[in-house]
């Protein structure tokens, strides 16, 4: 899981430095909003996998924590429509306000995750 810390700490800073140089050559955008879209895209996987390590004694194997919070953001990018949907599907899903994607994006990510946990070794 180390390679994963590195690979998103690496993501983040490209985020934070392209977001940078867009509001300095766009100085009408606040950063705020890009922000705010930044973190409920993304928390809600992060709250899961912390949730999964916290509730259950077992923390779930690396891949199935990455599958986990990839269809944590999947699904947010889905219903915010992101992810472009076909044309007769929209009229399905509803829209969803900010606090709801953290919510959604943690408690698919805390399933996905939960199927994919390691079982516990006997302590010796």
């Amino acid at each position: 899981m180390r390679w994963g810390t590195a690979v998103f700490s690496l993501l983040l800073i490209l985020v934070g430095s392209i977001t940078a140089w867009y509001v300095v050559h766009h100085p009408e955008v606040r950063i705020i909003q890009i922000a705010l879209g930044i973190f409920g895209y993304t928390y809600g996987s992060l709250l899961g996998i912390f949730l999964l390590g916290m509730l259950t004694r077992t923390r779930g194997s690396d891949s199935g924590n990455i599958i986990a919070m990839a269809a944590g953001f999947f699904v947010i990018a889905l219903l915010t429509e992101l992810i472009p949907l076909p044309s007769g599907w929209q009229q399905y899903v509803p829209e969803i306000a900010f606090p709801w994607r953290v919510t959604i994006g943690t408690l698919v990510t805390f399933t996905v995750g939960f199927c994919f946990r390691k079982r516990r070794l006997p302590m010796r």
